[in-house]
Order: C-alpha cells, then sequence, then structure tokens
C-alpha cells in the first residue's frame, strides 16, 4: 500500500517547466489523500492564471497513476485556494530560484 511519502516522491517527478523546479518543492501540493477507492492529490498553482495548470494536473495523474501501478484511480484537482504564496517553497526551491532564505 502507497503511503503518503511515496505519492509525495512520485510527485517529484513533476517539473514547472516554467521554472525547473518540482512541484513539492515549489509547495504546490496541498493535500493527498488515500482511500480504498483510490488516491486523491489537491495542487495549487502560483497564480489563478497558470498557464501550466493542465500540464502540472495531468503530469500529477500520471506520476501517481504509474506508482500505484493502475491499482486505483487517481484523482487530481487543482484548487482556487489556497493562495500560494513563497514561503510555501522548500529551502532547495526558494535557493534554485533566487529566494532569500
Amino acid at each position: 500500500m502507497l503511503t503518503q511519502d511515496d505519492i509525495r516522491e512520485a510527485l517529484r517527478q513533476v517539473i514547472d517547466p516554467d521554472v525547473g523546479v518540482n512541484i513539492v518543492d515549489l509547495g504546490l501540493v496541498e493535500d493527498i489523500r488515500i482511500a480504498p477507492e483510490g488516491i486523491y492529490v489537491d495542487l495549487i498553482m502560483t497564480t489563478p492564471a497558470c498557464p501550466q495548470s493542465a500540464y502540472l494536473s495531468d503530469e500529477s495523474e500520471r506520476v501517481v497513476r504509474a506508482a500505484a501501478k493502475d491499482a486505483v484511480g487517481v484523482s487530481v484537482a487543482v484548487l482556487d485556494s489556497p493562495f500560494w504564496e513563497p514561503s510555501r517553497m522548500s529551502a532547495s526551491a526558494k535557493s534554485i530560484m533566487g529566494w532569500p532564505g
């Protein structure tokens, strides 16, 4: 059985093509829920009109399905809130992006 950490690790394969950083380190993964009927992933984008929203959602679904070996359903939703803010980034993402801290 996959854990949230397993799913999070799989999601590190999804790279935001605009900035070259994975969605976990960018802080785009809002929630991961594992239920008997499937795996549910909620994402937020850096802006409400993010041009990569569909790509990041589709890629997230693809890597989670691969990690689950298609054993369960996978649903990825892009949320309208909460709003993303730079404090959600990991230290390594901040360094890559040139943010302090």
